[in-house]
């Protein structure tokens, strides 16, 4: 049986007789064993009095879905500089990455998902000194589920709460670039690329990967992070027209909230969909509460219980 976690030696001649039948993917040089020890490695070289900023590449994971509920038990970070005058990355200067134990089992299905056991996370905590020094500079805080990362982060470091924050997955029109999937390993095989996603920095190096390869992706995101965004939310009775909430790119939050939201770029058009919504559905029937929330980076993402 062919081992499929090793280059195919034995299908050099076919491959050259046929390449245009073969596609082939390398590792992301920077999670090659060893190559951390090199950091900082550049990227693009800075330009003479342009503006330089850092950004930290965030992931977590978890022992369930809420940040209420549930606990840390990885935390990857990769820190990097980008020019705020191109939006383009520089440098990729060093990471973190630590286990904790959250003092209870971890769900099979976690196990399952994450590879990380009980017998793995065992004595393990997070430094909070070396956090926040790790954070030190306010840099963009960047993770390709903010909304998800991002309360359980605050709930862990409350000190950590007022950074900036940006969301690879939904500040991208990954669509409109070309990509029928967000996730991070599809678009990485797409580039040509794979990596081993055993550790949350890993998860990290192949995001940052991704924003060095596709600099135009990395440029949307710094302009989302720099602009404001408006969420218009929902709360009340919406049964009879949640389905055309659905149509119109609205989702229901769940949890506590009880609301449908959706984020919008422009405030006039968010305005517009607020107003349509109270004179199409609003009546002495269905009685509901809506309003439009400002967020910049600083605020969004943040767990919201409303």
């Amino acid at each position: 049986m062919q081992d499929t976690n090793s280059f195919p030696l034995n299908m050099i001649e076919r491959i050259t007789a046929h390449p245009e039948n073969y596609r082939l993917l390398e590792k992301i040089p920077l999670t090659i064993s060893g190559v951390d020890t090199h950091f900082p490695i550049v990227l693009n070289d800075p330009l003479p009095n342009e503006k330089v900023y850092s950004v930290v590449f965030l992931d977590t994971e978890t022992t369930g879905m809420d940040p209420m509920k549930n606990k840390i038990i990885e935390l990857g970070m990769v820190k990097a500089t980008f020019s705020l005058d191109r939006k383009l990355l520089l440098t990729v200067d060093r990471y973190y990455d630590e286990f904790e134990d959250p003092n209870e089992p971890i769900p099979p299905e976690i196990t399952e998902l994450t590879h990380i056991t009980d017998e793995m996370v065992a004595g393990h905590h997070f430094d909070d000194e070396m956090v926040a020094r790790f954070l030190t500079g306010r840099p963009l805080v960047v993770a390709h589920n903010a909304a998800f990362d991002r309360p359980f982060f605050e709930k862990r470091f409350k000190s950590l709460s007022t950074l900036s924050w940006a969301c690879s997955l939904k500040e991208i029109p990954w669509k409109k670039l070309g990509y029928s999937s967000a996730k991070l390993e599809f678009i990485n095989l797409v580039l040509g690329y794979f990596y081993d996603a055993h550790r949350a920095y890993v998860d990290c190096l192949a995001l940052l990967w991704i924003m060095y390869k596709v600099p135009v992706a990395f440029s949307e995101l710094i302009g989302s992070a720099l602009s404001c965004s408006y969420r218009v939310v929902i709360r009340g009775n919406t049964f009879k027209f949640k389905d055309n909430l659905k149509e119109r790119g609205f989702r229901f939050d769940g949890g506590n909230a009880k609301t449908w939201s959706r984020y919008y770029q422009d405030e006039d058009e968010a305005s517009k969909v607020k107003q349509i919504i109270e004179d199409t559905y609003k009546d002495g029937y269905v009685d509901f509460d809506i309003k439009i929330i400002e967020y910049k980076a600083k605020t969004r993402y943040k767990f919201e219980n409303n």
